[in-house]
């Protein structure tokens, strides 16, 4: 896989992201304020998990914090095997008040709101998203924020395996099995897009006292650099 910085979101493009989100709900009500709101489930959910379009679509309700009281998502694949995504809280916030307060607008009549194996996400219309729909409304929430050129779901799905790599020091086995990988070799695209200097990486594996405290005690002068690696 080719990937580029063009197809992941800087910070400042995440940052704006994240405020446009939340600003559209300002004097908002009725349907328009949830449709609005279900828009905001649904860039940060997939924003902050990597998820696939279809796995998305595919969430029930009893597959995040509602019906397993983690924050997370659970993933269920074709072959019958699942597995766990975990998201960060304010994700899960976003979809418990989802559940509550704005699903309830688009459930058929006599639905049951408390049903845990119905699907998460359901439309205006009052019907369960397909991936279609859900990457049109994707690419519409995108456009509209400035990004047209780029909006897309794998877009969303880039700049999360981007960003978990990057912010948890480079933890591949994390954002392999966060995004489904089958091989590390798929994550590892990710690592080409963290520019590091390679002069710090080999200071950290230096084990014991910092390097910055000896040079302070003048130790670090009186000693030839390339023993300076010794412990007790």
């Amino acid at each position: 896989m080719d990937l580029t910085r063009d197809k992941v979101l800087s910070d400042d493009e995440v940052d704006r992201l994240t405020a446009f989100l939340r600003t559209r709900t300002l004097g908002a009500i009725g349907r328009v304020r949830a449709s609005i709101q279900l828009d905001e489930v649904i860039i940060t959910a997939l924003l902050l998990s990597g998820l696939r379009n279809s796995e998305f679509c595919a969430l029930t309700v009893g597959d995040t914090i509602v019906g397993t009281g983690n924050s997370a998502f659970v993933v269920r694949g074709h072959s019958g095997q699942s597995r766990t995504v975990y998201v960060p809280r304010c994700v899960s916030a976003l979809v418990w008040q989802y559940v509550n307060d704005v699903r309830p607008r688009f459930l058929p009549p006599g639905v049951d709101p408390g049903d845990q194996m119905r699907p998460l996400l359901l439309n205006e219309h009052r019907r369960p998203y397909e991936r279609t729909g859900l990457y049109r409304r994707v690419v519409k929430i995108l456009t509209e924020a400035g990004l047209g050129g780029r909006a897309s779901v794998r877009l969303l799905r880039h700049t999360y395996g981007y960003l978990a790599y990057l912010r948890t020091g480079g933890n591949l086995l994390f954002v392999q099995r966060q995004l489904g990988h089958a091989h590390p070799r798929i994550t590892s695209v990710y690592a080409k897009l963290v520019d590091e200097s390679y002069a710090d990486l080999a200071e950290r594996i230096v084990a014991g006292e910092p390097q910055a405290a000896v040079v302070e005690r003048g130790v670090y002068a009186k000693r030839r650099p390339e023993f300076d690696c010794e412990t007790d």
